[in-house]
């Protein structure tokens, strides 16, 4: 009588994105973006389209790129400390609230005003410098791959907050220029 050894792994365990190896990495890299991907659909379904930061006359291509180039970031840093004890799925789950922020993001700003708007992306900033400080405490390096969407944050939260202070009152010397 014949036998076979049948391999005792899951179909879905490919799809791990806690896994240690390369594919793993690429898995947590490219599901934020196939998230936004599913976002984005829904929300044009619903007639709504995102809106990214483009300041100094940058082509909104270019904000769209800079916002979403940093999810991939953002996801192989939640790879590389996933594995470190609860630590490191504490930083995690930081890390997962702060993509979900950036994927929402750009869907959530279109009715609000420039002061709202700009609160809210000083707010994300906020929880982007919270889970890059677990992060950092438990995997430096990790910390590090997550900076240049820190940076993108920071220069949008700056940015905004700048235009709201230098148009609204007391500050508003803009405002008064205007002549009689």
């Amino acid at each position: 009588m014949a036998t076979s050894a049948t391999v005792s792994k899951s179909f879905l365990s490919a799809f791990d994105v806690d896994r240690h190896d390369g594919l793993g990495l690429v898995l947590s890299a490219a599901l934020p973006l196939a998230v936004f991907v599913i976002a984005n659909g829904l929300a044009e379904l619903n007639g709504m389209l995102p809106l990214f930061f483009s300041p100094l006359g940058l082509p909104g291509w270019a904000g769209a790129v800079l916002h979403l180039g940093a999810l991939p970031l953002f996801g192989a840093a939640r790879w590389m400390v996933a594995d470190r004890g609860a630590d490191g799925r504490h930083a995690g789950w930081w890390i997962v609230a702060l993509m979900v922020g950036m994927i929402g993001f750009p869907f959530l700003v279109a009715p609000l005003d420039s002061l709202m708007l700009s609160l809210v992306a000083f707010v994300l900033l906020v929880v982007g410098m919270g889970a890059t400080a677990r992060v950092a405490a438990v995997e430096p390096r990790a910390a590090l791959v997550m900076m240049p969407g820190l940076a993108w944050m920071g220069v949008s939260a700056f940015v905004g907050l700048s235009f709201v202070a230098a148009w609204t009152p007391p500050f508003a010397v803009t405002n008064s220029q205007g002549g009689a």
